[in-house]
């Protein structure tokens, strides 16, 4: 059972999959449906012969089996839609960012990442420390790893639009920029994403060299142990 998307400070929570189990309810339902319209059908043939009393014990011995095989088919598919509760993995990573020590919350961040491949909170905390070592083409991996398995996350769609940006043009960041306004519009950075983007449009019409002068900058960030990076990140702010 993988885990994927969001999480909290206390527990991370595989969604609820109602989908699956009320699809399994249905399959089962029609099941009996099915069977029962059979056994009807089949009765009749036979009532009033010889063949009629082993034909109602095979109908018994066939609905009790059906019964025993809907009931671990409704236990399997209601266990996949119950939510799973586990501890916190992140502890050990944010408490070495609080100190500095970003070896450690790398090797921490990739211990999880290596436990929960799927879980988008994993990469998008290992994409920002690998940022804050300047090791950038790894952080644009998980980062983008991270947009992969929770698209609807704004975070790492302003993240890895600031490194393009801090390392391209606006035109980079532009796609990312927009996506991550889309999901936050109240971002507290909102109007230097909206400077970013209207830049680019600028770049595009040809009206402003691309990555020329006076390009606007974020504060950098400072470590945040609950964020995984800048003291605002838990709402999308990030720096270049």
């Amino acid at each position: 059972m993988e885990l994927r998307g969001t999480t909290d400070q206390h527990a991370l929570l595989e969604g609820l999959n109602m989908p699956m189990l009320e699809m399994a309810l249905m399959t089962a339902l029609v099941a009996i449906l099915v069977a029962l319209l059979g056994t009807v059908f089949i009765l009749r043939h036979y009532k009033g012969t010889s063949e009629e009393p082993k034909v109602r014990r095979v109908a018994r011995i066939g609905w009790v089996g059906l019964i025993l095989y809907l009931v671990i088919f409704l236990i399997y598919y209601e266990q996949k839609a119950t939510p799973k509760m586990i501890p916190y993995p992140f502890a050990k990573g944010d408490a070495a960012i609080a100190k500095g020590d970003f070896k450690t919350a790398i090797s921490a961040y990739q211990d999880v990442v290596r436990k929960y491949p799927a879980m988008a909170q994993a990469h998008f905390k290992l994409g920002m420390v690998y940022r804050m070592v300047k090791a950038i083409p790894k952080a644009k991996e998980e980062l983008q790893i991270a947009i992969r398995e929770d698209p609807d996350r704004a975070e790492p769609y302003f993240a890895l639009g600031s490194i393009l940006w801090s390392q391209g043009t606006s035109i980079d960041a532009l796609p990312y920029f927009q996506k991550g306004l889309s999901l936050d519009p109240g971002n507290p950075q909102k109007d230097f994403f909206i400077k970013i983007i209207k830049r680019a449009e600028l770049e595009k019409k040809g009206l402003l060299k691309p990555g020329s002068s006076a390009r606007p900058r974020l504060s950098p960030p400072s470590p945040d142990p609950s964020s995984g990076g800048s003291p605002s990140s838990a709402r999308g702010a990030v720096s270049p």
